[in-house]
């Protein structure tokens, strides 16, 4: 073989490494160019997915065929109170919420009630051990007299659900002179669903409230 065969077969063995070698560089600064911009590049917010929430209030009375519910008034005072419980349940995605959700649920009623100025508000007793007769012993204390008239609610404000549960809780109170109509319970829920992370600070606030209606014949 001639010295410039040789020097020729040199020559292409020498380019094919330098190509090689060159595409290796490529590839590396392409992986290090993909990896800084990764580390710089803005954090990208989870996907956030609204919870479906559902909300039943259960009067715990008996129903007829036509969804109304009914309740004998056992207080036949005017104006006396006829307290009842009711309840209900909120699920999320239907299921219980998670613990960290606190929920809380206002409850509505079509009917007020009037206390009259000087009616009494309230009576209540305190028990104690007389110390001269070591006998336990019940003694009435003054009745609370209301100074005005007041538009009293029939229905409790609100309460939390329970975060074990999903149950909510509540006490219904028509008087005597409501029997015949029919009051219409109302329960809701507004909560705010967040909708992304930025840090240790939250954005992106959701809105959502449900409503659930009830009617109550009162008998």
């Amino acid at each position: 073989m001639t010295n410039e065969k040789r020097n020729k077969m040199q020559g292409k063995g020498t380019e094919k490494q330098a190509r090689i070698s060159f595409i290796l560089f490529l590839c590396i600064l392409a992986l290090l160019l993909a990896t800084t911009f990764v580390g710089c590049s803005k954090e990208v917010d989870v996907p956030f997915k609204k919870p479906i929430l559902s909300l039943t209030i259960d009067p715990m009375l008996p129903k007829d065929a036509n969804g109304y519910f009914h309740y004998k008034l056992w207080n036949r005072t005017f104006g006396g109170n006829n307290s009842h419980e009711i309840g209900g349940m909120v699920l999320w995605n239907g299921q219980v919420a998670p613990r960290g959700e606190m929920m809380a649920v206002t409850w509505e009623s079509s009917h007020y009630g009037l206390l009259a100025k000087g009616s009494t508000m309230i009576t209540s007793k305190i028990s104690y051990i007389n110390t001269y007769t070591g006998q336990w012993t019940i003694t009435n204390l003054p009745p609370a007299i209301a100074q005005q008239n007041y538009i009293m609610p029939t229905i409790s404000a609100g309460c939390y659900v329970d975060r074990d549960n999903g149950q909510i809780h509540g006490v219904i109170e028509p008087t005597y002179d409501m029997r015949g109509d029919t009051m219409t319970i109302r329960a809701k829920i507004v909560h705010y669903f967040v909708t992304k992370k930025n840090g240790d600070f939250e954005a992106g606030w959701l809105k959502d409230s449900i409503i659930d209606t009830k009617k109550i014949i009162l008998e």
